[in-house]
Parts: structure tokens; C-alpha cells; sequence
């Protein structure tokens, strides 16, 4: 049987048993005076090691009279630290073999380095970077041999992407593989790239980030410390590195030639808010038919909020010959026609209203926790979210089964019942500060479930150091002391 490494309660009543005079008496007495609660987590622990063959166990009137000790229970330490040892030098080999693929056009190559010399301040050794480009005109180029090799044991995979980057068929190349690679992508965008003018591979699925983001700076740089197994530097030296990296970006992209689309302004017969970022949507996917459910999930994808959608429709349509049939939005032809003809100056002029709807949770969950906004209780609610990445909540009849989980969570953490009762409380918390939406109903039209939202899923799914090991302390603070 392939050794398995036993969660801290079971290896504790393992201890316990190898320890006793009497192991049978001792394990007897553990039945003596406990809820009912604690029988069921003894039970499930003795279960536990009895399958592992550590223990076998003899019962008789509902509790344990004789246990036999196997040998494999007396060589766990030494099984431990075998595997503990072959685990940390698969780990130590993987992140030595492995690198951080950089992927970029070389007229871009002063934004690579830019990122680089940031990865390399703040500890990532630059012996786990590797930075593609060609010289001059790469459209014929192959992709080389160490290129390849290279990608092919990456860890992970950034491609800065520019029109100058679209343009040029080699790294078209190089972005195929990096989206056909089992390994995670981040694309950074130049101020040119909106995710409406991204195409082929690295298109619009991807979340774009920004070097002039400290939020997106905060992201990349966890991910790159996590996926390279690099130690994360103080968070002084980071905060003062992520100030200097977006101050020299900022100075070439205004000594470059990296302007934005042109945002001359193109004459709406439309007046709302509502109106112009349907029509957003409508001109930026080139389709003239929409349905209410589809604009909705992409309002709540993007976290747009404060949106009519009904309003919309109902003055889009008066636009020509345009048409509400069913909760489906038809522009006339005419119309489409005429606003595509126009599409990239339209979404310019229409890019700042829909920014201006676009409220993240995952800004406003930062505000919060760094005004240390959040009470222990809630800060274990988003540690149970963190370790079992959960991003749908039930409601109603529906948190019942929401509560089993994390009391479940409870147990394998071994802390008390504190979320568990004061789910609902959270719960609330979250629908309050728009963190979730709601994404499932009743036959009444009441929410009975709630959806994460997208860009605090990506934060606390992908959580930085210092939120972890807050959390770490407060699962510390509501450990439950077994009675054994």
C-alpha cells in the first residue's frame, strides 16, 4: 500500500496509541462521557487508521476492546520522513527545471526587461525567467530550440501583448502553444489592447492585465512566487518595487509608440447610460440580437452594475426598426449596420461609460480588509472559501446544505462550530457589499443560491501571503482541543 500522510488528529491518536501501557484500555476510556459529535470523529479516526493498516480493532458492545498494533504503525515516523524528503527534492527539482515563460514581441523587449528586473528585486532569482524575442522582422522565423524546450517545462506562461504582437506571426506562434500548454497564462495588455481587440488563442477567455495596476502587479507576482516556488519578499520591498516598475513602464509607453484607439467621437441617437453599454456589447461582439439572460451574465461577469436592462431594450429598439420579442433584443439591420461600419470608434466613445458602471468586489474587498473592516468570524468564512474554493453559496433552504459543508470544513481544520452558526450572518455580509450575485431561484423568485464575483474569486482563489497567513491565524484561534 502507498504510504499516506495522516491528518494531524489521526497522527495524534496514532502517537497516543504506540505511547500507552495498555493501548485496548486506553482507546476504551476515549468512549467514556463524550457527545455525540466527538463518538462519530473517534469513530471516523479509528475507521481511518484501521484502512490505512496501521491498527486493527476488536469491538464489542459498541466500543474497541483489543487493538492489535501493525508494524507499518511503528515505521510511520520513518515512512514520514522518507516521503516528506523524496516530496521536497521532486519539489526542489521541479522548481529549478521549471521557468517563468515570458513571451512578447522584441519591439517590446524594454516592457519584458521591465517586468524582469521587478521579478528579480523581489526575489524570484532570474535563473527562473525566460524572456522570448527576435530581433527585427521575425515573421519568418522559427521558433527556436531552446525556445521550445523551454516551453515545454514552464511553470508559467505571460505573454505581453500589442498590436505589434498580433501582428507578427512567430509569437501567433508562440501563443498557440502557450494556450494549448496545461500551464497558467497571464496576458499583460498594452494600452492599446482592450479585451474586445483581443484574438485568436489569447482572446477575450483571458483575463488582461496591466503593468500600471497594482492590483494585477500584486496578482502576477503571487502567482509567479507560487507556480516557481520562489519565497515572497517583504512586503515593504514589494510595495516599493511594484511603485518603481509601474513609474518606468509608464516612461515607455510614453516614449513608445503604444497609443490608445482613436476616440473620435461618433453621433448616438441614444441618451442613457442603460442604452450605451447594451450597445457596448452589441457593437464589441458584432452580433444585432442579444437576449436579457445573456447581457446579464456578461454585467455580472465584468461586475457592471446599476444597469436597466429592460430600459435598454426598450429604447434600443425604437431605432430604426429595431424589435423586443421574448426578452430578446433585435436591432434593425440598417442600424447594426451603420454603428459596426463604425465599431471601433463607437466602443471608444462608450469604454468610459461602461467603466464608469464597473464597481470590482475585489477593490472593494481590499479596501475593507486593509481598513480591518472584517470581524474573525467573516475572516473565517473567507478562509473556508480560500481552502475549498468555493465560489456558489446556498440560501434559503439551500444553506442547510451550505452549513453540512463547512461543518465538514470544521472538522477536517478540527475548529469549533463559530462559521457554522454564523453562516447566515456572512452570508449576508457578502450579498451587502455586493461581493456575490444572485444566480439561483426559488419558483417565487427568491434567491436561493449566490455567485462570487468574478474579480474576488480570482483574488481570494488565488490569495496573496499576507491575507494567508491572517487566515492561518485566525483557523489557529478557533482550534478545537479534542478531548484526546
Amino acid at each position: 500500500m502507498a504510504f499516506k500522510k495522516l491528518p494531524l488528529n489521526s497522527k495524534q491518536l496514532l502517537d497516543e496509541i504506540l505511547t500507552a501501557e495498555n493501548p485496548s484500555d486506553m482507546l476504551c476510556k476515549r468512549f467514556d462521557d463524550i457527545s455525540s459529535k466527538e463518538d462519530a470523529e473517534l469513530r471516523g479516526i479509528i475507521r481511518e487508521l484501521k484502512e490505512l493498516g496501521c491498527i486493527d480493532v476488536k469491538w464489542a458492545d459498541n466500543v474497541p476492546y483489543y487493538v492489535i498494533i501493525n508494524n507499518s504503525a511503528r515505521t510511520y515516523r520513518e515512512q514520514l520522513e522518507e516521503y516528506e524528503k523524496v516530496r521536497n527534492q521532486d519539489n526542489l527539482k521541479s522548481s529549478n527545471d521549471s521557468k517563468i515563460f515570458i513571451s512578447h514581441r522584441s519591439s517590446d523587449g524594454a516592457i519584458a526587461d521591465a517586468l524582469f528586473d521587478f521579478f528579480v528585486a523581489t526575489g524570484i532569482s532570474r535563473d527562473k525567467i525566460f524572456c522570448s524575442s527576435l530581433p527585427g522582422n521575425d515573421v519568418k522565423e522559427k521558433i527556436s530550440v531552446e525556445v521550445r524546450e523551454t516551453m515545454k517545462s514552464s511553470c508559467l506562461n505571460i505573454a505581453i501583448i500589442s498590436d505589434e504582437y498580433y501582428k507578427s506571426a512567430y509569437c501567433l506562434n508562440e501563443a498557440g502553444i502557450l494556450w494549448f500548454q496545461d500551464i497558467p497564462v497571464i496576458p499583460i495588455a498594452l494600452p492599446e489592447i482592450q479585451p474586445t481587440d483581443m484574438i485568436g488563442f489569447l482572446n477575450d477567455d483571458y483575463k488582461i492585465r496591466r503593468l500600471d495596476n497594482a492590483d494585477d502587479l500584486a496578482y502576477i507576482y503571487d502567482t509567479a512566487c507560487a507556480t516557481s516556488a520562489s519565497n515572497q519578499a517583504k512586503a515593504s520591498v514589494v510595495t516599493a518595487e511594484t511603485r518603481k516598475v509601474m513609474i518606468k513602464y509608464q516612461q515607455l509607453i510614453s516614449s513608445q509608440s503604444h497609443p490608445r484607439k482613436p476616440t473620435a467621437e461618433v453621433s448616438l441617437d441614444i441618451t442613457t447610460d442603460d442604452e450605451r453599454i447594451v450597445l457596448y456589447y452589441l457593437i464589441s461582439k458584432q452580433v444585432r440580437k442579444v437576449t436579457k439572460s445573456t447581457i446579464l451574465v456578461w454585467l455580472q461577469n465584468l461586475e457592471i452594475y446599476d444597469v436597466n436592462v429592460d430600459n435598454a431594450f426598450d429604447l434600443l429598439s425604437t431605432l430604426g426598426n429595431g424589435i423586443v420579442v421574448d426578452e430578446t433584443l433585435e436591432l434593425s439591420t440598417n442600424i447594426f449596420r451603420e454603428y459596426s461600419s463604425k465599431s471601433s470608434q463607437i466602443i471608444s466613445e462608450l469604454q468610459p461609460i461602461v467603466n464608469s458602471h464597473i464597481d470590482l468586489g475585489s477593490e472593494r474587498f481590499n479596501n475593507l480588509w486593509n481598513d480591518s473592516v472584517f470581524d474573525d468570524i467573516t475572516k473565517l468564512f473567507i478562509a473556508y472559501i480560500v481552502d475549498e474554493k468555493i465560489d456558489v453559496f446556498g440560501d434559503r433552504w439551500m444553506a442547510e446544505g451550505q452549513i453540512e459543508d463547512i461543518k465538514k470544513w470544521e472538522e477536517k481544520y478540527v475548529l469549533d462550530s463559530s462559521l457554522s452558526s454564523n453562516y447566515g450572518k456572512c452570508l449576508s455580509l457578502f450579498i451587502h457589499n455586493r461581493f456575490v450575485y444572485e444566480s439561483d431561484w426559488t419558483s417565487h423568485g427568491n434567491a436561493r443560491a449566490h455567485t462570487l464575483c468574478s474579480s474576488l474569486k480570482d483574488l481570494l482563489f488565488n490569495a496573496p501571503a499576507t491575507i494567508i497567513e491572517e487566515l492561518v491565524r485566525v483557523k489557529e484561534a478557533y482550534h478545537y482541543d479534542l478531548p484526546f
